[in-house]
């Protein structure tokens, strides 16, 4: 509601109020505003307590110190959703050095990152809750995050947990548990930041291959993605090898042999044939041969993509033949799209 009155001022303070007018283009009632406005903000100021006020500068030390920046919270919750790699090994060292420095201390030690989580969350305003659980020889600790973003949450934990790696603390992540808004981690001290750093690889790690290929080779990716997607996805992925053999009309189970070994890290001759199965189906799935392989006691289905019987019957020569190195016989049943193999 505005109240209107007449007010009269003489020259001084018409002087005084110069600045507010040339900023709001001679308009008085504005100009009066302004001058109201900051004058509110200054006592808000006043009612900040000491340790509010450390607080504050601790933030603005932060920032000038390039530990850390202010981000708005949608673009973090992004780029965490998007980079669920592992960061490398290094990154957090400077991070670690600087705010051991900043807080004058000549290490930081557990107790003091405890410390430093609820502080950082006081100037910046985390969405995500950490409760600290330290044993009583400060050797290992326990972290339950929580938050309502599943996705933000499992991409800080990645991120605090490749921080907690580094030098001074050097804690081995020991066991997660997960669930949608909520992680538990066990960690434990070791002696060097590699046992560490590669327990974080161990647990969070699985897809920092996927992203270093792509990252290391990204117009390839983006190229092939465009063509997977143009062909909804039907495209065929061989090796070269397996393609000269297709029209060579010969099984390629050689080439299929060394895949399985190279992709998997095992060998043919001594892994379980269910599993041998197992891997066969993911590579001909995803290279665009099969649509899946269903194992029933002693009979195996294959189901072709390929209407083409030459293409079929190359198929599925090199699976039982790739079978036979595995210690496992099996013969043709039924040999068309839909193919039974039945065991010896």
């Amino acid at each position: 509601m505005k109240v209107r009155r007449t007010i009269s001022i003489d020259k001084s303070d018409l002087d005084a109020l110069k600045p507010f007018l040339d900023a709001n283009g001679n308009n008085l009632s504005l100009a009066l505003r302004q001058l109201i406005d900051e004058h509110r903000q200054r006592i808000n100021l006043n009612k900040i307590t000491g340790d509010q006020k450390k607080l504050i500068i601790l933030r603005n030390q932060i920032i000038e110190n390039r530990i850390a920046t202010l981000v708005p919270v949608p673009l973090i919750k992004w780029l965490l959703r998007i980079n669920l790699g592992v960061p490398p090994l290094g990154i957090f060292r400077v991070i670690m050095e600087k705010y051991t420095r900043l807080l004058g201390l000549d290490s930081l030690s557990i107790n003091d990152y405890v410390k430093m989580v609820n502080t950082h969350g006081d100037i910046f305003g985390y969405q995500i809750s950490q409760h600290i659980d330290v044993s009583p020889d400060s050797k290992s600790i326990r972290i339950t995050f929580e938050a309502e973003d599943s996705d933000h949450l499992r991409g800080t934990v990645v991120n605090y947990s490749c921080l907690l790696a580094h030098h001074p603390l050097r804690l081995k992540t020991k066991r997660v548990i997960e669930s949608p808004n909520l992680i538990i981690i066990d960690y434990e001290q070791c002696s060097n930041e590699e046992e560490a750093y590669r327990s974080v690889v161990n647990h969070f790690g699985y897809n920092q291959t996927l992203f270093d290929e792509i990252q290391n080779n990204i117009q390839f990716w983006r190229n092939a993605v465009n063509i997977l997607k143009a062909d909804n996805y039907e495209d065929i992925i061989i090796s070269r090898d397996i393609f000269h053999q297709l029209l060579m009309s010969r099984d390629f189970s050689d080439q299929l042999n060394n895949l399985i070994s190279i992709i998997y890290g095992v060998s043919v001759e001594n892994t379980d044939y269910k599993d041998i199965i197992r891997f066969i189906e993911k590579i001909c799935n995803t290279n665009g041969l099969i649509h899946r392989i269903e194992q029933d006691n002693n009979e195996i289905r294959i189901y072709h993509k390929f209407n083409d019987a030459d293409i079929i019957r190359i198929v599925n020569d090199t699976i039982i033949k790739t079978l036979e190195i595995s210690g496992q016989h099996f013969m043709l049943k039924k040999g068309d799209k839909i193919t039974i193999l039945s065991q010896r």
